[in-house]
């Protein structure tokens, strides 16, 4: 079965130096200590919408200078005290402009392995919507982004929730996470979500078998249970909750089959309402699902139903 083999190397954080934003940071600096990668600490500028500063007498151009300066300032002061008490390497971006192009060039030019983020920011928006900039992050980033929440630190995974939703490439994502389930020693929790649809069921079932197969092979201690239903961000997050998981892995594809919500309100009411870690990963080429074969299902997990 194919298996690719990744590493993190590197982690790039963008911070704007907010409680959700270092909430994050922590979160970064302990993967990077069990993976032994570096951090990249970014902070954006952002350009437009200077016209209070204006009004003290700035010129925008002379503004927006201050800013590139005092936003240096600040992540070299972060920079230093990562370096000392936590021992991991680190270097430091400042950039001015959009906030999520930024983050996503800036994920390009480092060639980040992942962005770690928090899910709001400074930005303004109420508690009850996503940060725009994370959420436009999830879906244009190539590399795998994890999204943090604040209020509680996260610096292990132990119970990882993995949903399975019937697109091929839904199990692609294990081969990236399977190393953070090594350094942490942790469970699998395996969901499999299908509408009443006869094919989606055959699906999961025929992705399932595919997935035990590379759990067996990394003896990884896994349980698998299943729903039907429709609003699967709903049913992943209670059952989230249910379990007591400390991550959520997802699957930021777009899905093509019709009876399946799109990337935009699974990933959005996930990540938006998820109260731990989420981490969204691309496949491994988007758009491109057909390319990927299913294997005739054997040795299928044991199935543990949560519901009746």
């Amino acid at each position: 079965m194919l298996m690719i083999e990744y590493d993190i190397n590197k982690i790039l954080v963008p911070v704007d130096f907010s409680p959700t934003s270092l909430s994050a940071l922590n979160s970064a600096i302990a993967i990077a200590k069990e993976h032994e990668a570096e951090i990249v600490l970014m902070n954006v500028v952002e350009t437009g919408g200077l016209s209070g500063i204006q009004r003290e007498g700035y010129h925008s151009d002379e503004a927006i200078v201050a800013l590139m300066h005092q936003s240096q300032q600040e992540l070299q002061s972060l920079q230093y005290s990562i370096i000392e008490q936590s021992h991991v390497a680190c270097e430091v971006v400042s950039a001015k402009g959009n906030v999520s192009s930024a983050i996503i060039n800036a994920s390009t030019m480092e060639h980040a392995d992942m962005i770690v983020m928090g899910t709001h920011g400074v930005s303004g928006f109420k508690s009850s919507f996503i940060g725009l900039n994370a959420f436009n992050v999830v879906k244009r980033a190539a590399c795998p982004v994890l999204t943090v929440p604040f209020k509680k630190r996260w610096e292990t995974f132990k119970k990882i929730l993995f949903p399975v939703r019937p697109i091929l490439s839904a199990i692609e994502k294990y081969d990236f996470v399977r190393k953070i389930i090594g350094k942490n020693h942790a469970t699998l929790k395996i969901l499999g979500l299908a509408t009443n649809n006869e094919k989606d069921v055959d699906m999961i079932k025929d992705l399932a078998s595919q997935l035990s197969q590379k759990l067996r092979q990394d003896e990884v201690e896994a349980a698998t249970y299943f729903k039907v239903g429709q609003d699967m961000a709903e049913e992943v997050l209670k059952i989230a909750s249910l379990m007591e998981t400390d991550l959520i892995v997802i699957t930021a594809s777009i899905d093509h089959s019709e009876n399946q919500l799109s990337v935009g309100s699974y990933i959005r009411d996930i990540i938006n309402r998820a109260l731990l870690p989420v981490l969204s990963i691309k496949p491994y080429s988007q758009g491109n699902e057909q390319a990927l074969s299913l294997q005739t299902p054997q040795g299928f997990p044991q199935q543990m139903p949560l519901y009746n």
